[in-house]
């Protein structure tokens, strides 16, 4: 019995095909963020349906089992949060009320790209964030090779000499 004289395929393509579709567009909708090595990185989490008070607002943020940040009752507590993250982390509270428990990562490491989970409590939400770091591109300073582009200077030279050109027509128009 063939599957496409029987009608068959159709079927067996969803029943086959279907959860693999799921499962890649649902890795697609994780969230990624990149940030530099000694910078900064803002990993987001929100909510659609912001909490009604301050006292409904309990966020715990996660990176592995680490205690990263955590918003209890619309404050921050550093209580039990790895040393790791002590003194490099900061939030928004004016955006609390906004459903927004966003985290700002500062002094970027090497060790920081992970995966994290935000979890809003009371909403029973889990926001997942990919943070990849990489080293800052040096800049190269005006002495080591970087020199004016030519064309730009001609372009400034040109503007300037119509500039005293349009000047001069203008004033000998006006004198007669």
């Amino acid at each position: 019995m063939d599957l496409c004289e029987t009608g068959n395929l159709r079927r067996w393509w969803l029943f086959y095909f279907l959860p693999v579709f799921l499962l890649t567009n649902e890795v697609s909708l994780k969230e990624t963020v990149v940030g530099f090595i000694g910078g900064s990185a803002v990993l987001p989490c929100s909510f659609e349906e912001p909490p009604l008070t301050i006292q409904d607002i309990k966020v715990l943020w996660r990176h592995s089992s680490q205690n990263v940040y955590d918003i209890i009752y619309g404050k921050v507590s550093v209580e039990g949060q790895d040393p790791q993250y002590r003194n490099r982390t900061e939030s928004f509270p004016e955006e609390y009320l906004r459903g927004n428990f966003s985290l700002k990562l500062n002094n970027l490491q090497h060790t920081d790209a992970e995966n994290y989970k935000c979890y809003i409590i009371a909403e029973s939400v889990i926001k997942s964030v990919e943070l990849l770091t990489k080293e800052r591109p040096e800049r190269q300073l005006p002495n080591e090779g970087t020199k004016p582009r030519p064309d730009v200077i001609v372009m400034i030279i040109s503007f300037l000499c119509i500039g005293i050109i349009v000047s001069l027509v203008n004033s000998a128009t006006a004198s007669f």
